[in-house]
């Protein structure tokens, strides 16, 4: 997966005011979709250069704003030096499941890179917050 920024996450406290937003400031329309749960609304990865999405969220441990999501390729290694290097994990790794019409769950491909993945939330040695994602 080479370490690279595959995803934004920006956190929104009301997604119909940050959908109206983001629709109205780049002048397209948002679409909408279900993941782990929760609505997202996807950023075109044409549109940034890198994919992304606007998910309802409330600061969790303080840790706020856009986060990345760094693509690593095997999780458990990089969750071992989150620790042993100064971090903290925040959410251990999760299954990434969408929902589709019919409201069921299903394990699929996934918008970061159209593969099945776990997506791990972390703090790094510093206080920022951060995304961890890998299909291992």
């Amino acid at each position: 997966m080479n370490n690279k920024i595959g995803w934004i996450e920006i956190p929104a406290q009301s997604m119909k005011r940050a959908i109206s937003f983001y629709e109205k400031l780049l002048k397209t329309t948002l679409d909408v979709q279900i993941l782990l749960d929760k609505p997202i609304a996807i950023l075109n990865e044409n549109m940034f250069g890198v994919g992304g999405c606007i998910i309802e969220k409330e600061k969790i441990n303080g840790l706020g704003g856009i986060r990345p999501v760094l693509c690593v390729d095997i999780m458990h290694e990089a969750i071992e030096n989150v620790e042993n290097f100064g971090g903290k994990v925040i959410v251990s790794p999760t299954l990434l499941k969408q929902k589709n019409g019919n409201g069921d769950f299903i394990i699929g491909k996934n918008l970061i890179d159209s593969q099945v993945g776990y997506i791990c939330e972390i703090m790094d040695s510093e206080g920022n917050g951060l995304l961890l994602y890998s299909h291992s």
